[in-house]
């Protein structure tokens, strides 16, 4: 896939490592985020598995006064990325800075300044509302907490709020059980405006909410946001949603942010290749990709976020993937069984290496489901290779069962591809500040099997 102009002709384009803003939008930054990592551990000491790599190295910029869509597969860290921002989980590496402080580092008051100024609507009003309170009590919560003003001057700012997101003076009084999906939707948007945010974190904040409503929560939210001039991180995964209402949209795949730009421009012209396969899948006529996208079909799953590759991210389900340099003719099926083989062999290496496999052998028992030479055989026997990569493949499956880190080895030597070893840079794909991680942006791998559209 090539960088294009709007003329759509190819430009050679600089990279580096960050996906910040650009100087495009003359919008003063408000949150810098650097190389930001949050991982997960299983807490125990004797046979530990690695962490989940939840978010995995973000650089991310987000301008005063914009909304940033943040979109990507179920699992894809884009929830942790903004509970991480707000102080709900702790960093793991990098930093967050707002007005040249990091606010990863923060505790007890310093904390609890920088989250007086972000206010988060949560996915699901049912569960992130306590039943037990009244609305005018659940909206007073973080005024009572940051022991805001007289209980005077809270109960008139929880009138008012309730009055600026919709509702009536009566519903102070009443639970969230007698509401509407959306009245509780509002409930909660009333409530992280409490403290009068500069930053409002949105976590799906109307997927769980009929169709119907969602049109009128959405339009609440963008007026609430021009009258008081919030910034915002808008996590979705309802494309259509994202460019309606972002200024902007970061995409993130497996913890990594592969391609952010102006809405209009990421949509209209995708330059990354999980952007054009996430925006290919949407169905229907209300799709927002362009309607020169054809389908893009992605092999096997995402990877283990425990066990991400060691180059792109993206790189064992690519469909514009690099092909290996002493196999450059082989085909999209050949590549695909191969790398679902090598998928099959990474797991088996894991379950060999774990203790629970240990002790199943001293017992006797196996952890192999099935057997490799049968899975080998559904992959390989209509799937045309030239002899000397049949040679390389035959060799691995002859030493699959027995030894799959070895196996695993022959084929990453004969197979590997450049995208196996080398993380991409983010590469600046035209003049309005947008950028991709991919290393087909790189001049040397420019190549027309990679167009996808």
């Amino acid at each position: 896939m090539t960088a294009s102009t709007p003329s759509g002709d190819a430009t050679a384009v600089p990279s580096d490592d960050s996906m910040s803003a650009s100087t495009a939008d003359d919008r003063d930054t408000f949150l810098d985020i650097l190389d930001l990592e949050t991982h997960y551990t299983d807490g125990s000491l004797i046979g530990a598995d690695p962490p989940v790599r939840a978010v995995d190295g973000v650089s991310l910029s987000i301008r005063r006064g914009e909304t940033l869509g943040l979109v990507g597969e179920s699992g894809c860290g884009k929830t942790t990325l903004g509970r991480t921002l707000v102080g709900l989980e702790s960093a793991t590496a990098g930093s967050v800075v707002v007005d040249g402080e990091d606010v990863t580092d923060l505790s007890g008051s310093d904390l609890r300044a920088w989250q007086r100024r972000v206010g988060v609507v949560f996915q699901d009003p049912q569960e992130s509302l306590n039943d037990r309170l009244t609305v005018g009590e659940i909206v007073a919560e973080p005024l009572e907490a940051h022991d805001w003003g007289t209980p005077a001057d809270r109960e008139d700012r929880v009138f008012t709020l309730l009055e600026q997101v919709g509702l009536r003076e009566e519903h102070f009084y009443r639970y969230p059980h007698q509401f509407s999906g959306g009245q509780r939707q509002r409930v909660a948007i009333a409530r992280a405006l409490a403290l009068e945010p500069e930053f409002l974190i949105l976590d799906e904040p109307v997927s769980a909410l009929d169709v119907s409503v969602q049109a009128r929560v959405i339009n609440l939210l963008e007026e609430l946001q021009a009258e008081l001039g919030l910034t915002s991180l808008f996590v979705a995964h309802d494309l259509s949603l994202v460019r309606h209402i972002a200024d902007r949209v970061a995409v993130m795949y497996l913890g990594n942010v592969l391609e952010v730009g102006s809405t209009d421009r990421v949509f209209a012209d995708p330059a990354n290749p999980y952007t054009r396969s996430l925006l290919s899948a949407i169905p229907g006529s209300s799709s927002p990709a362009p309607e020169s996208l054809e389908r893009v079909t992605l092999n096997g799953t995402p990877p283990n976020p425990r066990h991400p590759p060691a180059g792109c991210p993206f790189s064992t389900r690519c469909p514009a993937k690099i092909t290996p340099a002493d196999y450059p003719g082989l085909s999209a099926d050949a590549l695909g069984a191969i790398e679902t083989f090598r998928d099959v062999l990474r797991e088996r290496t894991r379950a060999t290496s774990g203790l629970s496999d240990r002790l199943k052998r001293r017992l006797g028992r196996s952890s192999a489901d099935r057997d490799l030479d049968v899975i080998a055989t559904e992959l390989f026997d209509d799937v045309d290779l030239p002899t000397s990569a049949r040679a390389e493949l035959d060799r691995a499956i002859a030493t699959a069962g027995t030894d799959p880190a070895a196996a695993l080895a022959v084929l990453e030597d004969a197979f590997g591809s450049v995208c196996d070893r080398e993380s991409p840079a983010a590469h600046a794909v035209d003049d309005t500040g947008r950028r991709s991680r991919c290393l087909r942006h790189r001049p040397e791998y420019d190549d027309p099997r990679s167009d996808l559209s």
